[in-house]
């Protein structure tokens, strides 16, 4: 089956994002299941597509989209905040997606890629998009709670602001000895004239 840019405008009124984009990606057709246990690929046989696979994401919407070389869609996954790929018992660079084919079909796909990096930077991308909307729910929520502080003043406290402009002007060497002086002749507990205190 084969999906056009149109049967995926559901998520048409956002901005695409990429979370990675893998060239060369093989679907194969998965044998019937035998128990509870995990596929193993050895068992998949030769592969029934191969093109490019995609992570891409639109506000809180994900997809693996199975892309064909014309730009056209094979098939399509989707990712939410609870997506984890289902491994297999001997491979670390293949797994089993749920796919919506054309005419909202759903079947299981396994899906492998010739390089384990390729596989690492697929789940990254899922992960990476599913650390977002935790971010975001945790927005909406109130974010992270920080416990309040009291940045009052207590009794007697005070706090000095020097708002003089001579400050930030250079001073020549004459000026910097005349003023260390006219400092040190004064007592400790004098407050500077130019200093304002609240």
């Amino acid at each position: 089956p084969h999906l056009g840019a149109s049967q995926i405008s559901a998520m048409s009124q956002e901005v695409i994002k990429t979370y990675c984009t893998i060239d060369t990606c093989f679907a194969f057709k998965l044998p019937p299941r035998t128990g509870a246990g995990q596929y193993s690929a050895k068992t998949w046989g030769d592969h029934i597509w191969q093109g490019k696979c995609k992570m891409l994401a639109k506000g809180e919407k994900g997809m693996i989209l199975l892309e064909n070389g014309d730009g056209s869609f094979f098939a399509k996954s989707m990712v939410d905040k609870d997506t984890k790929l289902e491994g297999v018992v001997d491979s670390s660079r293949y797994f089993v997606l749920q796919v919506i084919g054309d005419g909202g079909r759903r079947a299981f796909v396994g899906v492998g890629f010739g390089d384990r990096s390729h596989a690492f930077d697929l789940k990254s991308a899922i992960q990476r998009f599913q650390n977002i909307l935790k971010a975001e729910e945790d927005a909406k929520q109130g974010g992270i709670n920080v416990p309040e502080e009291d940045f009052s003043l207590g009794a007697g406290q005070q706090i000095k602001i020097n708002l003089t402009k001579d400050k930030l002007a250079k001073k020549s060497p004459t000026e910097k000895k005349k003023k260390t002086k006219k400092k040190k002749s004064k007592k400790k507990e004098d407050v500077p004239e130019d200093w304002v205190t609240f």
